[in-house]
């Protein structure tokens, strides 16, 4: 609406500066020409200040932990212990199989286990002295049959050369003599072998069979331990498929559950924005929807722009209320690294074809400037290249203007009192109003009035 009331209000001027000049009969046709031609224009100089862009980017959070639920094992379910959108604790249970064929396995690892164990002693500790007496009694009785097998044989002999006996007889009476002779020795062997102990091979077969039964023990263990499905972190249940009596097998996901405390939001810079972030820094985040503004840290600045030219920056959110959802858009706001710059009204700059001038007052005449720009924080823009500082830059009237261009500079503040006074029907020869030669401005940048044309 300003906008429009001034352009309103610079036409006024225009009328006014012919007619006032009309009056005059020996300038009248001279500056009926000048007035044609020239332009009018406000102006405001290039200045050269401090300049901090605020920057904003926006992205959609997401949780930085979001996994899924499987079963370990395989089973009928038997619970379903939570429901979507319970909050969850790290090894809380979700859900329960039915295991009675896994119970049985368990119970037979056990004993297993148990009698593994009872070799092992064995073969460790030795043989106990009750044994040891067992086995000399049995060598003393042995050695006795032994005995008596001899003298049996020798009286054998004796009668078979009489002729009493047949020599059947004498060979029965020789094989329980060998037969007795060989039971005495073996237990001769195994008295030495309980007095010294378990061999080595002996004692590494129990330690092996230990551990193999400690190991099925473990397994039966872990394997009904598995019967409960537990969640793996502290958030929310996002998603659950587990259904009583359901029959599931090893790695079947029943649930999900995501962590809303810490949120990630993913944000993209420019070229010319990605310098003004680094890890650790602290942004502004707001999340509209939410009705949320928090501080977020900046987690990762990727070095390597994406397919767009822009370059990913992820930044996590504390969310300690879960009032910020995934999926929400979010907007990271920071102020930028303040620095010396030129600085020239947005308006100012006209781009077309992909480069950028401004129109510059020299004398009477509005120069075209080819100009690099920089950050623009919506109302004034940096400009990198073209300008030195202090120059008259065209902020109104410039879309009118060519290269080399007549202007009449104008006093914003002069032109609004020619616009009240035209709608309050006053002459149009006053002086309010006028068009000024350009250069003849004040230290503020705004043209000094001339005098009123001679009528």
């Amino acid at each position: 609406m300003n906008r429009t009331i001034r352009s309103i209000a610079m036409g006024l001027l225009v009328l006014a500066v012919v007619t006032g000049c009309s009056s005059n009969p020996e300038n009248s046709n001279r500056r009926n020409g000048q007035a044609a031609r020239a332009v009018p224009v406000e102006v405001k100089k290039a200045s050269k200040e401090e300049f901090a862009v605020q920057l904003s980017l926006s992205g959609r959070l997401e949780a930085i932990q979001q996994v899924e639920v499987p079963s370990k094992a395989t089973g009928r379910i038997k619970q379903v212990l939570v429901k979507v959108g319970d909050q969850v604790k790290s090894e809380q249970p979700i859900a329960i199989l039915d295991g009675e064929e896994l119970q049985i396995q368990l119970q037979k690892a056990q004993a297993s286990l148990m009698s593994a164990k009872a070799r092992y002693a064995e073969a460790t500790e030795g043989t106990e002295a009750e044994v040891l007496a067992q086995t000399a009694n049995s060598l003393a009785d042995l050695q006795n049959k032994a005995n008596a097998a001899k003298v049996d044989l020798e009286r054998a002999e004796k009668l078979f050369r009489e002729g009493a006996i047949s020599t059947a007889e004498v060979e029965k009476a020789r094989l329980a003599l060998t037969s007795a002779q060989t039971n005495l020795e073996n237990q001769k062997q195994k008295a030495q072998q309980e007095k010294k102990g378990p061999t080595q091979a002996t004692v590494d077969s129990a330690i092996a069979s230990l551990k193999q039964s400690e190991a099925d023990f473990a397994l039966s263990q872990l394997n009904i331990a598995n019967l409960t499905i537990k969640s793996p972190i502290n958030g929310i249940v996002g998603s659950l498929s587990a259904t009583i009596g359901e029959n599931v097998s090893n790695n079947t996901v029943v649930a999900q559950v995501v962590n809303f405390s810490m949120l990630k939001v993913t944000a993209k810079a420019s070229e010319g924005q990605v310098g003004q972030f680094e890890p650790g820094q602290s942004v502004t985040v707001k999340v509209p929807s939410a009705n949320l503004t928090v501080n977020g840290k900046i987690i990762s600045v990727s070095p390597i722009a994406d397919s767009s030219k822009s370059y990913p920056i992820e930044i996590e959110v504390a969310n300690p209320d879960l009032r910020a959802k995934a999926g929400m858009v979010a907007s990271i706001e920071v102020k930028g690294n303040p620095h010396q710059a030129i600085i020239v009204p947005r308006e100012a700059v006209i781009t077309k074809a992909q480069s950028s001038y401004v129109f510059v007052v020299d004398g009477e005449k509005a120069k075209q400037v080819t100009v690099t720009t920089g950050e623009s924080d919506g109302t004034k823009i940096e400009i990198l290249t073209g300008l030195k500082g202090g120059e008259p830059v065209v902020v109104q009237g410039q879309n009118t203007l060519s290269d080399n261009a007549t202007v009449a500079v104008i006093d914003p503040n002069q032109a609004k009192n020619a616009a009240g006074k035209r709608a309050g029907g006053q002459g149009q020869g006053s002086p309010e109003g006028q068009a000024h030669p350009a250069g003849q401005s004040n230290s503020t940048g705004s043209p000094e009035p001339s005098a009123t044309p001679k009528g």
